[in-house]
């Protein structure tokens, strides 16, 4: 009977929707280890279609956790407390309330809200260098409470904060430290939602340990090709990436049948 019951686990773990996630999540890497976030961009709507976008999420910030920790400690030495305590502040009030909702509201809207919103923000990544009212303190409030609640209700935060600080104008060292230390307060304000929320199943945490060797591999394969390759082309390419990702979900969603 336990021999069985092994099996039967296995059975359902180690399926054709398990590789898929494996593939998406080192695809996902690579856009975290280039841009230092983003990663939730291809993977929520990718396994939205697979698991559903409550466990899409949760995956996706479970295996977030080993990608933040292996980049805070060079982070820390180099952000810049001005930017990201308000949205940090900001964050705490609004991920909370974003996971609440995640319960409240059905699935296919979810999906519907997740590809909307991938949409809209490869619009303002394509435009980022033009959004100079981002740069100010108070819109870093504003970008803070619509990031947090867009986290817990989809997992995908990482562009609204990130445009507001490539829109600052600070030198690469700097706008990357403080896009991974708020990547890394909005991962873990997260998981302690979800778990508060009972939103973390076992199965969860065994897909998320399981798919995180393909998302470190991933951000290390970003990490080379970002020393090696042009950041107009490559960036060009991921946003080909995401745009498709959400069209998928979009039209996936019974709303559009």
């Amino acid at each position: 009977m336990i021999f069985g019951k092994y099996v039967t686990m296995y059975e359902q773990l180690f399926t054709l929707s398990f590789a898929i996630m494996l593939i998406v999540v080192y695809f996902s890497g690579i856009i975290r280890g280039y841009t230092g976030f983003g990663s939730a961009l291809l993977t929520v709507p990718a396994l939205a279609i697979l698991f559903g976008p409550v466990q899409a999420v949760a995956i996706e910030i479970l295996i977030e956790i080993p990608v933040s920790i292996g980049l805070l400690p060079t982070a820390y030495k180099n952000f810049e407390k001005k930017t990201v305590v308000p949205i940090l502040i900001a964050f705490l009030i609004f991920v909370p309330l974003g996971t609440f909702l995640l319960i409240l509201i059905d699935p296919n809207i979810v999906k519907v809200i997740i590809s909307l919103f991938v949409l809209f923000s490869v619009y303002l990544l394509s435009k980022q260098s033009k959004i100079k009212s981002l740069a100010s303190v108070k819109a870093n409030y504003v970008i803070g409470a619509l990031s947090g609640l867009t986290q817990g209700l989809t997992g995908m935060a990482g562009p609204l904060f990130a445009t507001a600080i490539l829109a600052k104008g600070d030198n690469s060292l700097i706008t990357r430290a403080n896009i991974v230390m708020l990547s890394a307060a909005i991962i873990g304000l997260s998981v302690i939602s979800f778990l508060t929320f009972g939103l973390i199943s076992n199965q969860t945490i065994i897909y998320a340990v399981l798919a995180s060797p393909a998302i470190l591999l991933g951000a290390w394969t970003g990490t080379i090709l970002f020393n090696k390759y042009s950041n107009k082309n490559f960036k060009t390419i991921m946003l080909m990436v995401l745009i498709l990702a959400a069209l998928v979900t979009l039209f996936d969603s019974q709303y559009f049948y």
